[in-house]
Formats: structure tokens, sequence, C-alpha cells
């Protein structure tokens, strides 16, 4: 195998995306490299004065059927495949007249561009790309001499070789960008054939929809993982529609770490679940720690959700991600400039917001638009030998059926809602004691979650939080439980406390049981029939 330094004589250059290809242009014009190219990209560079070999010059034949033959041809196949230290090959392209292509610029159609505006079944096939993974393929199998260059952000690091080994690409980079080149075309191919797949013969999208976009270029080496000795990377993917994080613009603050982006999710899926589900689209505000929401409110204003929020759990607080429905105004910066968070995340920050939190250096600062009612979106998990991949729990739920004798008040109806939405992004076995807190003002008094037993959950946990505030009144509570009471026992808990609304899902073969424990503690308990664990 020659592992040596390749000096770069002749070019191929091909490209959808044309981002910087003059830089890449110039450096192989500084070393009189040849450069031959097809289509628009041939356009761009003749019209920036370059001097470019037309393909169809190598290839002997006209580029036809609108663009779909340039480069498919047994010449410029054999100019990539041909192996320069194998005596056979050096004698068959001599005879063939085949001369080396030493390296290769080429990105793919934007199918993944076709496939988010909702393209129709014939500009999705036009997108599909057939020479350009040819070409990436044919390049890095002969890594050993070809350089393949498939993504905008490998040119610096090119254009870094070529100046320091003067004209020269050294084996390490050409070992580097080859695996690139083969992750790319393996998560096209795998794009194309799900979106494909859906179109012509009706896969449904719930059997596997993992569209990575540009798997290997995109790929970002995050601080740590979970713990510092650990080595994290983040790979976005395609599948869900509208935002997410891994489009929010970072403004500010130290590199994320996969707990930070994991906090960071979470805390912008419930606050944007609750904005959803308020009819009059008031300000919301949560406070996440350890993938849990310890605070969130809803209020007229903002500072008043944010406060509300705080005041959830002011203890756990401390080192905790935010995220706001609305732009973080100056008034909340202020709340903030004395207080430890991680991550703020926002659809935007004033100026004078900005100002004010620009002083603490290592906060984090991200903008994202709130996400969708119903996003579609599929979460993936692994385990020890493969993955799990389920349909998120989105949307709210769709029956609320009192079985008391007592009747749940209309009036609570809308902080059931918010209790709901809040209680199914704590982990199992969660309870969440949620209030009125002043008029007009829906908070989360008390939580308790992760624990292996929801009677835990609320006696050590949620109803010891919620007693120490003194905010609201004990009987003012409304109880939400993310799955059914299995025993009463949980009822008489509840009842010592002075709780006497409940909201669980129902389906235990002793619902009779529990509904009898509230009816002789003049408990009010909805039925909602929707399960919500999150493990």
């Amino acid at each position: 195998m020659f592992t040596g330094n390749v000096k770069i004589k002749r070019a191929l250059l091909s490209v959808s995306d044309k981002t910087d290809l003059l830089k890449v242009a110039t450096i192989l014009q500084k070393f009189n490299v040849e450069m031959i190219s097809t289509g628009g990209t041939y356009k761009t560079l003749t019209e920036n004065k370059f001097k470019v070999t037309p393909i169809t010059e190598v290839t002997n034949n006209p580029e036809s059927f609108g663009g779909r033959m340039k480069t498919i041809s047994f010449q410029i196949g054999s100019s990539l495949l041909f192996r320069r230290d194998n005596v056979e090959d050096q004698a068959d392209a001599k005879k063939l007249n085949i001369s080396a292509i030493d390296l290769v610029v080429c990105n793919l159609y934007p199918f993944s561009e076709a496939v988010k505006k909702n393209a129709d079944l014939d500009e999705l096939i036009e997108n599909v790309d057939v020479g350009g993974p040819t070409m990436i393929r044919a390049s890095a199998k002969n890594f050993n001499h070809v350089t393949v260059l498939t993504n905008p952000n490998q040119y610096e690091e090119f254009i870094r070789e070529m100046e320091t080994n003067k004209g020269e690409v050294n084996f390490n980079f050409r070992k580097k960008v080859a695996v690139n080149a083969f992750e790319l075309t393996a998560q096209y191919d795998v794009m194309i054939s799900l979106e494909l797949g859906k179109k012509l013969v009706g896969v449904e999208q719930e059997k596997l929809n993992l569209k990575f976009i540009n798997l290997s270029s995109d790929r970002k080496e995050l601080r740590y993982g979970e713990n510092p000795h650990q080595k994290c990377y983040f790979y976005p993917f395609n599948n869900k529609e509208g935002s997410s994080l891994g489009s929010a613009k970072f403004l500010q603050g130290k590199e994320l770490s996969y707990n930070n982006l994991l906090d960071g999710d979470a805390a912008w899926k419930v606050m944007s679940d609750v904005y959803n589900i308020n009819k009059n689209k008031k300000f919301v505000v949560s406070l996440v720690k350890h993938l849990n929401p310890c605070g969130i409110a809803v209020a007229d204003t903002l500072i008043d959700a944010l406060t509300n929020a705080w005041a959830g759990d002011p203890v756990s607080a401390f080192g905790g991600i935010l995220s706001f429905s609305h732009e973080l105004n100056r008034e909340c910066a202020e709340f903030l400039s004395d207080k430890f968070v991680e991550v703020i995340l926002a659809p935007k920050f004033s100026d004078d917001a900005l100002k004010i939190l620009s002083s603490k250096k290592n906060l984090r600062l991200l903008t994202l638009e709130n996400n969708l009612e119903q996003a579609n979106e599929v979460i993936v998990r692994s385990i020890s030998g493969g993955i799990l991949v389920q349909n998120e729990d989105e949307g709210m739920d769709n029956e609320f059926q009192c079985a008391t004798k007592k009747e749940f008040p209309k009036d609570k109806n809308d902080l059931v809602k918010f209790g709901l939405m809040v209680n199914k992004h704590l982990k199992s076995n969660s309870i969440s004691l949620v209030a009125e807190t002043k008029k007009g003002v829906y908070s989360l008094v008390g939580a308790g979650m992760g624990q292996p037993n929801r009677l835990d959950s609320l006696k050590l946990l949620a109803e010891p939080r919620a007693s120490a505030k003194k905010s609201v009144a004990t009987n003012e509570l409304v109880l939400i439980s993310d799955a059914f009471f299995p025993f009463k026992d949980s009822i008489e808990v509840a009842n010592s406390c002075g709780i006497k609304y409940i909201v669980q899902p129902g389906g235990s073969i002793r619902d009779n049981e529990v509904i009898t424990a509230c009816n002789d503690f003049n408990i009010s308990m909805i039925f909602t029939k929707r399960r919500h664990f999150r493990h």
C-alpha cells in the first residue's frame, strides 16, 4: 500500500454547493493543477477567469439527457480507479490512454433540500445523484492515490495541506476524507431509500425515519459526554418537521456538552408543549435540571412566568436550563444577572438583554423558535446491541372523565391541561402538583419524579416541596399522575396532605378501590385514559 504524499496534478470539480469553490480553484491554479469540470461548476469557474478543461474533452462524449450524463464514463472511472503503484494497471492505463485524476471535489445533488420543501416525485427523482456518488466512491476506494473532498468544511484543511506540502497531499488526510466520503454516500442512499420508499410503495414513516443529514461532515465533537472522561459527538438528522435544537443558533458562551443538549431539548420541549395548549398564547418559561422540569409557569408577562418558574424549585435552579416562549427582555435579563444557569433558549433576545447577559461569558445563549404542536418526531434510543425507535409523546389528552361523586370544577380545566403537559415530561414514576398561584398564573408547585413507585414521588418529594412554599392552599392544588394508581394508598396519602383534586389515566384492576377511596375522602378525580411514562 502506498502511504506517501501525492502530488496533485489533475483535478475534477463538480459541485452542487459552490461555497468556497473559488478558494479551492485558486490554490489549484497556484500549483498549476489542470482543472476539469462540468455544467454549472464549469460555468462558475470560467466566469471567474480560471482555466478549465470541459469534461467533454476527457470523455469524448457530450453532456446529454438534460445533464443526466456527464461524468459517468470509462475514461473518468479509469482515471480515478487505476492503481498507480500496480504494474499491470499502469500498463493498461498507458495502452488505453488514461491519465490519472488525483483530486475530486464533489458534493451531491441536494436531495435533502427537495425533501424539506416537500417537492413532488418528479423533482425528487431529478435530485437523485448518480454520477456524483460514483466519482466519490471510486476516489475513496483508491484513497492511496486520490484525494476526495465532499464538503466545503474540508477545504481549509486541504488548502493548508497544499501550501505546507507544496502541492502535495499526505496519506493521513487522504484516509480521513475517504472515510468522510463513504459516510456521505451511505447516508445519502439511506435518505433516498426512505423517502422514495414512502413515495413509491407507501412505506410508513413510523417504520424507520432516520434521515441523517451530512452525517460525517456535520458531525460535531462536544466538550465531553455525560461525564468528562467520555467522548461525545452530535450528529444532526432530519426526522421531524419545524425547528429542532439541532438547528438552534448559538449566540454566546462555552461549547455545549452532552448534558447541556439533553437538558436544553427537555426544557424547550416542555415549554413548547405548554405554550401550544394555552389558548391565549400567554408567556411560558420552563426550568429544567437533569431532564426534569423543576419549575415552569404560564403568566400574562414574561417576568411573571420567569419568577414563578424560578420559585418552583430555586435550589434546583442553580446550574439549570431555561427556555422562554417569547423574546427574552431586559427585565428578565436583570433578574438572571446574579443567578447561575448553564443555558438559556429563546426565540430572540433583546439588545438590552444581550448586553446584560454578555457579562456572563460562560452562559450559553441559543435562539430557537418554539416547537410545533405536532412535530411528527421520531425518538431514537440505543440499548446494548440495538436501537429503539418510537414516535414522540405529542399532543394533549382527549378524554377528561370525572370518575367520582364530587365533580371536577370546570374552571380548573386549563390548569389540568397545563399540569398534564408538564407531568408528561417528568421521569417516571412522576407526580406533579400544580396550581393557579395568582390570578392567571399557572405554576408547577411541587414535583416528584424518577422514583420506583409513585407513592414515594408524592409522599417524599412532591408534597414536601409544595408544602414548603406555602404559596397556595393545599386544597387548591391539582395532583397529576403519569400512570394509574395501583392501590388506594396514594389516595390516602393525598388526603392526609389535604389534596382534593386528582388527574390520572385510570386503567388499574383496582380502579374501583381507588374511586371509592376518593369518594370517602371527598376528592374529585378525573380519568384521562392516556398514560405518559417517560423512562
